[in-house]
């Protein structure tokens, strides 16, 4: 592994903060380690109904700058374009509301955390697969109540149904 500015260089699809492994120069008092929270992607029931044979993974990193999420995801039709957001509740429980970062404010960037291949949305390739990511400014909260981010949803296109859920953990 090579380190350059304070990453490590990429293995395969998955890039790793070099602060996430403790790997970082000096830090000044009161930073604070980054936090990461993993999850598996499964298609919902309307997914499976529409369907979709969903798999895939996000991580989500909390640095003190910040917060990004990355996705891949299998098993999405190539011609769609999908959208995918952080949200507050868990798959389990439908996945709640998009995740803001001042709950009751805008619903859309940069109070949302969306996801995206290439600005637009996930975009799958030929076989299906899809990557993205979305980062923002500001760090989520991960701990406490319902307005917290819990998991990662993949949206059909049109309808906006919640086709696929990872909850973060």
């Amino acid at each position: 592994m090579t380190i350059r500015s304070g990453r490590v260089a990429m293995v395969g699809a998955v890039t790793v903060s070099a602060v996430a492994m403790g790997m970082a120069g000096t830090a000044s008092a009161g930073t604070e380690r980054a936090r990461s929270f993993h999850g598996v992607f499964t298609e919902t029931p309307a997914g499976s109904v529409a369907g979709y044979d969903i798999h895939g993974f996000v991580k989500m990193t909390i640095r003190s700058a910040g917060t990004v999420v990355r996705v891949k995801v299998s098993g999405l039709d190539p011609e769609k374009v999908y959208g995918s957001h952080l949200h507050n509740g868990t798959c389990a429980s439908g996945g709640g509301g998009h995740y803001q970062d001042i709950a009751g404010g805008a619903v859309t960037p940069p109070n949302e955390l969306w996801l995206s291949s290439n600005g637009a949305g996930l975009v799958p390739n030929r076989g299906g697969v899809a990557r993205g990511e979305g980062w923002a400014t500001w760090r989520a909260r991960v701990s406490g109540d319902s307005t917290n981010a819990r998991s990662v949803v993949v949206h059909e296109p049109g309808s906006g149904a919640r086709i696929a859920c990872a909850d973060l953990q």
